[in-house]
């Protein structure tokens, strides 16, 4: 396994602190208290740069409150911790070293929370393998890890990063950042390292999955994961095998809710058999590709709520409608478009009026910060 060292000196630099400030604060909208700090800090940047960057090198979790909220893709209520805006920019600080570490090595179809790796990229990979292949994607295996999060065992994560990470200043950064939430497991929800270290932490499955289990056709979104094959005993095999890999090797349980069905198909005569996959908020068919009904419904009720405020909508609500264009543009769902949005909202005025408010922001943030990469490279050993 390739290692990494003298990582430090990239992290407390200024290019990676004004890197990091630039991404934290950017697109705060919605609640002003949030909003005004996010400015706060961006205006102040230099000001507050030696304070924030002692902090960095020296750095503790602060005290943190759990919140619930509901997350609408997944249909369940989560326990979040919200990190201090200080925290996030010291957070972002630690994406940047570790970000072109993690990525090499990554499975290509590992999709969330990456660069350039989201659900509407891996919705056009698996689009592709159930129409172009037919018999290998008869039958479709899907399942998730139970409470990946809040499961993911502090000392085995701890131990992988210390392979990885040679640096021991930067790795002592790490572990306090893995131990905010109490006790040996679980990392927080609402952390930025958190996606990552969560992403990551699963590479050594996927491997597994492709090169010892040999699945033609899987892909995995955080910690959901679809496998298609043409044996559905070779499917079961594969689960079991998972599910062992899983417990022996990661600290982690596999959800009993996991699913072996055969996969939607059209017959000659126009019949359909079989079931549809529920995944990433969309519906795949073999044909066509929908929207999961919980989206559709609040992408409605959305537009309904900006039609009635008129000129009062604020640049929060129209970023929040435009990711429903997002979901919108990606399924063929033009007969609800039609119905319930475009009655209500104008796409075209929301894009401009996102578009002046961002070129604003950018237009204030350059005469404060001085510019910056795009994302800090580093060395391995």
């Amino acid at each position: 396994m390739k290692s990494y060292n003298h990582l430090m000196e990239q992290y407390l630099s200024d290019e990676n602190y004004y890197l990091a400030v630039q991404n934290a604060t950017k697109h705060k909208g919605g609640k002003k208290r949030k909003y005004r700090k996010a400015r706060y800090y961006r205006d102040h940047a230099q000001d507050l740069k030696r304070e924030i960057l002692e902090y960095a090198e020296y750095f503790s979790n602060e005290d943190h409150a759990p919140k619930e909220i509901y997350d609408g893709i997944r249909r369940k209520v989560r326990r979040i911790i919200v990190p201090s805006m200080r925290e996030q920019v010291v957070h972002h600080m630690v994406v940047n070293i570790l970000k072109p570490i993690f990525m090499k090595g990554m499975y290509e179809h590992s999709y969330g929370s990456l660069p350039g790796r989201g659900a509407h990229l891996a919705k056009r990979h698996i689009e592709k393998w159930i129409r172009r292949s037919g018999r290998d994607c008869k039958y479709c295996l899907k399942m998730d890890v139970r409470k990946y999060f809040d499961s993911v065992p502090h000392d085995i994560l701890k131990a992988k990063l210390r392979k990885l990470i040679h640096d021991r200043d930067f790795f002592l950064i790490l572990e306090e950042i893995v131990d905010a939430v109490p006790g040996d497991r679980g990392i927080p929800i609402g952390f930025y390292t958190s996606q990552w270290f969560a992403n990551w932490y699963l590479t050594e499955l996927d491997h597994y999955i492709k090169e010892q289990l040999h699945a033609k056709y899987y892909v995995r979104y955080m910690d959901d994961m679809v496998i298609f094959g043409g044996n559905k005993r070779e499917l079961h095999r594969i689960r079991k095998e998972v599910d062992r890999y899983l417990h022996e090797r990661l600290g982690l349980e596999l959800k009993g809710n996991w699913q072996v069905f055969r996969f939607h198909y059209v017959k000659k005569n126009g019949q359909e058999i079989g079931r549809d996959l529920d995944f990433m908020g969309f519906r795949f068919y073999r044909n066509r590709t929908t929207l999961r009904r919980s989206i559709m419904l609040n992408a409605t009720r959305k537009a309904r709520r900006i039609a009635r405020k008129g000129r009062n909508r604020t640049v929060y609500d129209c970023r929040q409608m435009l990711s429903y264009l997002g979901w919108i543009d990606a399924a063929d769902v033009y007969g609800m478009y039609r119905k319930h949005i475009k009655p209500n909202v104008s796409f075209q005025r929301m894009k401009r009026s996102v578009g002046n408010y961002d070129r604003r922001m950018e237009r204030e943030g350059r005469k404060r910060l001085p510019p910056v990469a795009s994302e800090i490279r580093t060395e391995e050993e």
